[in-house]
């Protein structure tokens, strides 16, 4: 791979859309995150701008100002392009009501499963002359499952989408609206009628069509969990993976090799520019990198166009172009030039975590990886292909891990020793995968192409296994703050890029241990930790930790809605858990000199802790509120609801 010296002079003429990307991104930031500003902005940008202005005659502040004019400009675009973006969606002009309404959608995604099918489709709606093609989520359930293109006609409440608030869970309400999508709804099959099927594009039928028929090629030379892997892993297809490969891939810190990204584009490119090699006598250099680039943009057609496809595949265009025409100082430069088009086309995608993910692996790659790979320079060829591999993958967790850390509270001690021999099977698992469709019907090489793709796939998956079962393989616990991520990147940067010699690098060591272990005392103490906690959730469920046990109360009759929400709890406040059902009855548990009973009442639920008592109303009462530690369920409207998040309550050890 091409890689560049890292160069952090701040100089506009040498990396200008840094400067612009990182502005404009924060004007989108200010936006979405700032909303009682929105009607001064642009006031308050001006202001500064004239500011500015007239700062700029002091030379000793030139540089300053001329930042901060830019600043302004980009920031001010960066506030207009969201704020455009949500008027389009049309949700900004959409009033959610209580109550059934009926409306009218296209479907444009559907994902079957069971009990519940899973989609996306587009509400048609008017407001005065404008019309609105508004995306939504739905599920349904039920016999009748709509197709892609139909046109529903449909009666059920639209909810708007929200986070539960419980500990550990996924961010879903800032997911769906990277998308533009910010409300759902339920229905079952007596709830729409199919109006028409809407005659989709040429252009929509061809990426459909090629997705058929390598899925089915692909079906011909596997089968099981090898299907669903290689359907991940060479056409982005995700819907046949299991609990156990998705387990086990997570275990690893492997999880992005199952999602079609710039990992795997990087892989293709290289692939690609490796057999052009071959013909360099007979076809120039441009014309193949032309040709090559061309047929990226054919992948990402086969996978269906997806975003993080797309911003792969133009990521990489840009970067072979500059490097082409030798322009590899400004790798750097044109990596951010591909961010700040992403987030000008559509300025939410600066939240989408796949976005952000792969914006700073690449930057890793790109700063951390000389210094890496230049550890070691093996002789062996095929050592020095498996630790060129394992820099790349080191290079962009190091960039990546603050902000994993961040979303998902966890962190695979093996994922050096995993990407190792990843890099090489995720490799011909790529090249035979993508062959495959070319030769399946030349008879010896598309079996030959088979078996090299089935054996690659099943000593993978054996691999992650491996790996999986190996002590303290996923540590759980991190609690990090959002403001700790670019210091742990600041931090990274100077002790892998710094002189060791120098003062400022010990400094900088020390200061980087020193917020490692409040990390890991601060995970030590959510470990440790004893309390009560009370879910947000449809139906009473309580989890009792003390120490490294705990203990799940649910009275739900879905057990594996109540994991799930439990193993999201576990990702913050790792423990032993063990699951018990008090559906219809009472519980009573006496464990290490505590004595916990849970009793129905005419009000709902008593909890007793030893001399501590938590009442949870089914239903709102005058004076239930009395009770220091009175918690209402979801459905009431309470300053103690428990839709206001779930609600931990600190017990003192004996």
């Amino acid at each position: 791979m091409s890689t560049v010296s890292p160069d952090f002079r701040p100089a506009f003429s040498r990396y200008p859309f840094v400067y612009i990307c990182l502005y404009f991104s924060l004007g989108i930031l200010c936006a979405e995150k700032i909303t009682a500003l929105s009607e001064y902005y642009f006031i308050m940008l001006s202001n500064v701008i004239i500011i500015s202005l007239i700062l700029r005659t002091f030379d000793l502040i030139q540089v300053g100002t001329k930042q901060l004019i830019l600043f302004s400009i980009c920031g001010l675009f960066g506030f207009l392009a969201h704020t455009e973006q949500q008027k389009n969606t049309g949700w900004k002009d959409w009033h959610f009501h209580k109550g059934k309404t009926v409306f009218q959608m296209r479907v444009t995604e559907i994902q079957l499963g069971k009990p519940w099918t899973k989609g996306i489709g587009e509400i048609q709606w008017r407001k005065g002359k404008t019309s609105y093609n508004t995306p939504v989520r739905f599920y349904v359930k039920g016999k009748k499952i709509p197709k892609l293109d139909q046109q529903l006609e449909i009666t059920t409440e639209i909810i708007p989408i929200e986070n539960k608030g419980n500990p550990g869970e996924f961010d879903l309400k800032t997911y769906w609206k990277t998308k533009g999508i910010y409300g759902m709804f339920f229905m079952e099959s007596t709830d729409f009628q199919v109006v028409k099927t809407i005659q989709s594009s040429y252009l929509t039928k061809s990426i459909r069509k090629a997705q058929e028929v390598c899925s089915t090629i692909l079906s011909k030379h596997l089968s099981g969990q090898e299907l669903s892997i290689a359907q991940a892993l060479i056409l982005g297809d995700k819907s046949m993976l299991d609990n156990e490969i998705r387990s086990a891939f997570t275990a690893t810190g492997s999880m992005h090799i199952l999602a079609v990204s710039g990992l795997h584009i990087g892989l293709i490119l290289q692939l690609l520019l490796a057999l052009i090699k071959l013909g360099a006598k007979w076809v120039n250099r441009s014309t193949a990198i032309l040709f090559v680039i061309l047929l990226l943009w054919f992948y990402a057609l086969m996978t269906g166009f997806s975003p993080s496809v797309i911003r792969a595949v133009f990521m990489f265009s840009v970067l072979t172009l500059t490097q082409m025409k030798g322009l590899q100082a400004s790798s750097i430069n044109s990596l951010f030039f591909t961010a700040f088009v992403i987030v000008l086309w559509k300025p939410m995608y600066l939240f989408d975590i796949g976005f952000q993910l792969s914006y700073l692996a690449m930057l890793g790659i790109f700063l951390f990886y000389p210094k890496i790979a230049g550890i070691w320079k093996p002789r062996n060829k095929i050592l020095f292909y498996l630790w060129e591999g394992t820099a790349i993958g080191f290079a962009a967790q190091v960039a990546t891990t603050p902000l994993t850390l961040y979303y998902f509270h966890q962190f695979p001690n093996y994922f050096a020793v995993a990407n190792l021999g990843l890099m090489g099977l995720s490799s011909i698992v790529l090249g035979a995968g993508i062959f495959i469709l070319v030769t399946h019907k030349i008879p010896l090489l598309g079996k030959l192409n088979g078996l090299i793709l089935l054996y690659a796939v099943h000593w993978m998956f054996r691999l992650i296994q491996w790996i999986e079962t190996w002590p303290g393989a996923l540590v759980y616990g991190f609690e990090v703050n959002i403001l700790f991520i670019p210091i742990l990147l600041f931090n990274a940067s100077i002790l892998l890029l710094g002189d060791l010699k120098k003062q400022y690098w010990k400094i900088n060591a020390l200061n980087f241990l020193f917020i490692l272990g409040w990390l890991s005392y601060q995970r030590y103490l959510n470990a440790s930790s004893t309390h009560f906690c009370i879910l947000n959730e449809n139906k009473l469920t309580l989890i009792l930790k003390k120490g490294e046990r705990s203990w799940c109360f649910y009275d739900s009759e879905n057990p594996q809605k109540i994991e799930f929400s439990a193993m999201n709890y576990q990702k913050l406040f790792p423990s032993d858990m063990r699951y018990i059902s008090i559906r219809n009855k009472n519980a009573e548990l006496t464990f290490n000199g505590e004595h916990l009973k849970i009793m129905k009442t005419e009000f709902g639920r008593e909890v007793r802790l030893n001399k501590k008592i938590w009442r949870i109303y089914f239903q709102e009462k005058k004076g239930s509120n009395k009770l220091e530690s009175s918690v209402f369920m979801p459905w009431i409207t309470h300053p103690n609801s428990l839709k206001n998040g779930a609600k931990i309550y600190e017990i003192a050890q004996n």
